[in-house]
């Protein structure tokens, strides 16, 4: 009886634990993803209010456009983060006839405090 008892749990055994283990390890891909999820949600929301916030200091969509980037995935923007939930972001804008852009914004964007700050906006520096 107790050689059957161990050879009807012995295989149990020997595959459970592979099992678990491979549980355990795409709960933690999974937690992976959905962090780097959320960060990428984060940095979409920041580009659009750093979007806005330059629009909004140049008059409107009436008179300003950014550049496509600004309109795209958020990792295609030239931007840099400053601290947990804080980026920056520097791009180009120019009034809806003209061809080329002639405006420069630095728009900082802390999602932690929902805070918006436009450092910098004027012509395009070198």
């Amino acid at each position: 009886m107790r050689k059957t008892l161990i050879a009807a749990i012995a295989p149990l055994i020997i595959l459970g634990v592979p099992l678990s283990l491979q549980a355990q390890t795409e709960s933690e891909e999974r937690s992976t993803l959905e962090i780097e999820y959320r960060k990428l949600v984060q940095l979409n929301r920041a580009k659009n209010l750093a979007r806005q916030a330059a629009e909004q200091a140049n008059g409107g969509l009436t008179e300003y456009r950014a550049e496509p980037a600004m309109h795209g995935p958020p990792e295609t923007t030239n931007h840099e983060q400053l601290a947990e939930g804080v980026w920056q972001f520097t791009f180009q804008g120019r009034r809806p006839t003209a061809e080329e852009y002639t405006l420069e914004s630095v728009v900082v964007v802390n999602i932690n405090t929902g805070e918006t700050t436009v450092e910098y906006n004027g012509p395009i520096r070198e």
